[in-house]
């Protein structure tokens, strides 16, 4: 039963209001916490519902039925088929998805980005809704149809386009619509790899490029929302099968920090492989439907040879950790799968290139391991020991977030044995890796092309606070008494209560406070707004530098501050918290000009 205002004043403050106030002390916090559960929950089941969509159309294109997680994926799809029908079946989905790109895709031409990366680092946040679910239905296509390529990037795709839709929803401002999308991609990762902790690392070195607790905070919330939903309530179930791992001999973590030299020196030839094929696929000057089928073509060419590398071969993988792939024969599956991989990164296929990353690392790990475990067996391990943490090491190299890869990799085993060999083996093959291409990371394209592409090179970042402001919670007038005021307040913590005069900003008050006195009987429910406020000695202006915006709030000591025109013009134009000044400050210091 909902209490008037006269009546609560008379009430102590319950449990929840209390637990309210404690936890959420303003208003950022806890919309924060809220936004960025849903982006956790709206990024899981839209993990879901693509998982799904592979699994129906790879029925349609192959008619198998049983598409599981380990052993009969898409590889299980392709060995079911003759050769003539698994050689025809990617150039069939290649000529499907180009068509869909070609043609709908004029459609849908948007001003706003797409790509997740762009829209973070070189944009203002907003991802365009229709593209991104062209795209996704394009990878759905590819992928379904055998396409050499992860299914992760769509996955991830379309949960930060969801963040980006629920920021834009939440009249977020630019830096918090920024963390939105982030939020979007941690919970992506999260629901793909069964990897909260790795979700909320990726977004935070990856995308954002800082980890601070700002931001890093509502990363965490969004991945482990997306990671309990999908794992623990909807019971899908790890990614790969793994053994556990046994170390030989602790003198054997040398050869671990050679076989990080090792992915560091083959990553960057694997990327530049990756960025020839586009070359020479964007030289051919086709149009999308017939360049995605010539991709298909060599992916078919291939498949009809090893099906091993249809798909992202999560199937393969796990045969690899478990020591049934081994010697010439996986040697041969790496070349094909490398081979398959550039066909489609290269026809301009659309999906992610972290699982295929996976895969190579496995193979070359498995390969290395077992000449080392053939030539001293009482020092070095099994091979599949030598193939996980070659997973994390090549990761780490084409990525160059090392963090990220040793935390996927131990919290895809959860085998604390693993620890100490994977962080050498990732910090070397980064380390080695970043001497080629200057450092540059699978990701360097993407934001190559934004930033020239859009800005011009010009520095598009924020300077003013401008862009953060946003509507003030709540505005009362002078006269109107503080019964009427708090039985139409927002029902949510609020840092200030604005009191105007017409359009005039002419002072604040704190409604928490004024409540406690309230409830103590210090004043009175009538009294006007104007007897309980303060006069406003200090507000920002839309092109106050966010230095100085951010030395006001210090100042204050204030969580929000009202803006107006300008020292001698009074009209509230609304309001900016401290943590978007924060965020915003966070961008300039990470990219700077």
């Amino acid at each position: 039963m909902h209490l008037q205002a006269r009546e609560f004043a008379r009430v102590p403050l319950s449990l929840l209001t209390r637990l309210r106030l404690v936890l959420f002390g303003h208003e950022d916090l806890a919309s924060i916490v809220f936004w960025a559960t849903l982006v956790g929950l709206g990024g899981a089941l839209a993990s879901v519902v693509f998982r799904e969509l592979i699994r129906l159309f790879t029925k349609l294109f192959t008619g198998y039925t049983t598409i599981g997680e380990h052993g009969s994926g898409l590889v299980g799809a392709a060995s079911s088929l003759v050769w003539w029908h698994r050689a025809l079946v990617p150039i069939v989905g290649g000529i499907l998805a180009g068509a869909v790109l070609h043609f709908v895709g004029r459609t849908f031409e948007s001003h706003k980005a797409v790509d997740y990366i762009e829209a973070v680092k070189v944009g203002d946040g907003k991802i365009g809704f229709r593209a991104s679910i062209l795209k996704s239905f394009a990878s759905l296509l590819t992928i379904s149809s055998g396409g050499s390529i992860g299914r992760e990037g769509s996955m991830v795709q379309l949960a930060a386009m969801l963040g980006s839709r629920l920021g834009l929803l939440a009249r977020a401002p630019v830096p918090r619509l920024r963390l939105m999308v982030a939020c979007g991609v941690a919970a992506g990762i999260a629901a793909a790899y069964n990897a909260p902790i790795s979700g909320a690392l990726f977004a935070s070195e990856i995308v954002l490029g800082s980890t601070t607790m700002e931001s890093f905070g509502p990363l965490v919330i969004a991945s482990v929302v997306s990671n309990s939903t999908m794992h623990r309530f909807l019971g899908y179930g790890a990614v790969f099968e793994f053994r556990h791992v046994v170390f030989a001999s602790n003198w054997e973590l040398i050869f671990y920090v050679f076989l990080g030299i090792l992915l560091g020196h083959l990553a960057p030839p694997f990327l530049a492989l990756l960025d020839f094929a586009k070359s020479q696929f964007v030289r051919l000057k086709l149009p999308l439907y017939w360049q995605l089928g010539l991709g298909g073509v060599i992916v078919g060419a291939i498949s009809a040879f090893r099906p091993e590398v249809w798909g992202n071969g999560y199937s393969v993988v796990s045969q690899i950790l478990q020591g049934q792939v081994l010697g010439l024969g996986l040697l041969i599956i790496l070349l094909a799968k490398v081979l398959a991989t550039a066909a489609t990164v290269g026809s301009g296929g659309v999906g992610g290139v972290l699982t295929p990353s996976l895969f190579v690392g496995a193979a070359i790990g498995a390969l290395f391991g077992g000449l080392f475990h053939g030539l001293m067996p009482h020092i070095a391990s099994q091979p599949e020991a030598y193939a996980l943490i070659g997973m994390g090491g090549f990761l780490a190299a084409t990525t160059q977030a090392p963090l990220t890869s040793i935390m996927m990799i131990f919290e895809m085993t959860l085998d604390y044995n693993v620890v100490l060999p994977l962080m050498l083996a990732c910090v070397t093959a980064h380390y080695t890796a970043k001497v080629y291409r200057k450092g540059q990371s699978v990701y360097h394209a993407t934001l190559s092309r934004a930033l020239v592409a859009e800005h011009g090179g010009d520095d598009w970042r924020l300077r003013t606070v401008e862009a953060l402001v946003k509507p003030p919670a709540a505005v009362v007038s002078g006269t109107t008494n503080l019964a009427d005021i708090y039985d139409q307040l927002p029902k949510r913590p609020l840092q200030r209560v604005y009191v105007t005069n017409g359009d005039d900003l002419v002072a604040w008050f704190d409604p928490r406070k004024v409540l406690e006195r309230l409830q103590k009987g210090e004043i009175d429910w009538g009294l006007p707004a104007e007897a309980v406020s303060q006069p406003v000695n200090f507000a920002l202006s839309p092109d106050m530098p966010l230095c100085e915006a951010l030395d006001g709030f210090l100042r204050e000591q204030a969580t929000a501050l009202p803006v107006t025109p300008g020292q001698w013009r009074h009209t509230l134009l609304g309001e900016v918290s401290r943590s978007d000044v924060l965020l915003a400050i966070q961008d300039r210091l990470t990219y700077p000009k």
